[in-house]
C-alpha cells in the first residue's frame, strides 16, 4: 500500500534514529535499496522487469483485498540465517545532493578548481566498473539488503492492518471508491515527506541483489529500480501543504508512520540483539 516515497522515508527514519537497527548496518546503501526490493519483481513500480513474481510471494501475503505481509516468516527464512555475517567494509547511504555534485564534477569540470575530479567513491556510482567484491563485504550487503526488505514488509503489514481497522471502524468495505480515496490520501502523505537519500548501483550492490536470498534480482532490474528511486527522491522535496484527505487523517498518518519506526526498532532488538 505505501508507495516508494513512504518506504524511502521509513528507511531514512531508521537511519536518523540511529538505534540498534541502524547501528548494526554495515552497508546502508544495501539497506536503502532493500527497502524497495519486495516491489521490484512484482512489476508495478519498475517497468520492463522480466520474470515477474506475484505480490503474495514477494510479500509473504495471502491474496486478499488488504494483504498483510507475514514479516516474521520472512525474518526466519531470509534474515536470521544472515545475521552472523562477519564485519565488513562499511558503505554509507548517499544523498541526492552529493550525487548532483558528483555529476556536476564529471560534466562541468570547468566549474571546479580541481579540474572536476569526482568524489572518491564515484567509480561505484553507476556500476560501470565491476570490481571484485570481498566475500565478507558481499555477505554483509546481502544481510543488510534482507533487513531492508524485512523493513518493507513490516511497514506494509502495519499500514495495511491500520487501514483495515479504520475501514472496519467506519463500517466500510473494500471497493473501487475506497481504493481511489485511500490511494489519493497516501499519495499526498508521501509527498509531504522530504527525501534526501538515494541507492547507488555499485558493483557491490548489484552482486548482492543478484544473490538476494529469496530470489535473484538481475543487474538490469537493479539499474531500473535505482533509476525509479532517484526520480522519486528528486521530486519528493516535501510538500508544504496538502488538500483535505478524502478518507484518512493527519493523525492517522503521523501515528502510523511513527508506529512503523518504533516497531522496526523493537522487533530488531528483540530478535537480533543478544
Amino acid at each position: 500500500m505505501p508507495s516508494w516515497n513512504i518506504h524511502l522515508a521509513h528507511t531514512e527514519d531508521v537511519l536518523a534514529r540511529n538505534g540498534a537497527l541502524a547501528r548494526a548496518l554495515c552497508d546502508r546503501n544495501a539497506f536503502l535499496f532493500g527497502g524497495l526490493v519486495p516491489d521490484i519483481r512484482v512489476g508495478y513500480m519498475v517497468p520492463g522487469v522480466v520474470g515477474l513474481i506475484p505480490y503474495r510471494i514477494t510479500h509473504f501475503a495471502k491474496p486478499e483485498h488488504i494483504p498483510k505481509p507475514r514479516e516474521h516468516d520472512f525474518w526466519i527464512e531470509h534474515v536470521e540465517p544472515l545475521l552472523s555475517a562477519a564485519p565488513a567494509a562499511p558503505v554509507a547511504a548517499r544523498s541526492i545532493v552529493d550525487e548532483r555534485e558528483r555529476i556536476n564534477h564529471v560534466h562541468f569540470p570547468e566549474r571546479y578548481d580541481n579540474g572536476g575530479c569526482p568524489i572518491s567513491d564515484a567509480p561505484e556510482a553507476g556500476a560501470s566498473r565491476q570490481l571484485a567484491v570481498a566475500p565478507a563485504d558481499l555477505e554483509a550487503s546481502r544481510r543488510d539488503m534482507a533487513l531492508g526488505a524485512w523493513a518493507h514488509l513490516v511497514a506494509d503489514n502495519i499500514w495495511n492492518t491500520r487501514v483495515h481497522e479504520y475501514l472496519a471502524a467506519h463500517g466500510g468495505k473494500p471497493s473501487e471508491s475506497f481504493r481511489i480515496k485511500k490511494q489519493s490520501d497516501f499519495d499526498w502523505f508521501g509527498r509531504m515527506r522530504g527525501l534526501s537519500l538515494i541507492p547507488v548501483a555499485s558493483s557491490r550492490l548489484v552482486e548482492a541483489a543478484e544473490r538476494f536470498s529469496q530470489y535473484p534480482i538481475e543487474r538490469d532490474d537493479v539499474l531500473a529500480a535505482v533509476g525509479v528511486a532517484h526520480e522519486t527522491v528528486r521530486v519528493n522535496e516535501g510538500a508544504g501543504d496538502h488538500p483535505p484527505y478524502q478518507l484518512l487523517s493527519d493523525e492517522f498518518f503521523n501515528v502510523t508512520f511513527a508506529e512503523v519506526g518504533d516497531t522496526l526498532e523493537r522487533l530488531y532488538t528483540e530478535r537480533a540483539v543478544c
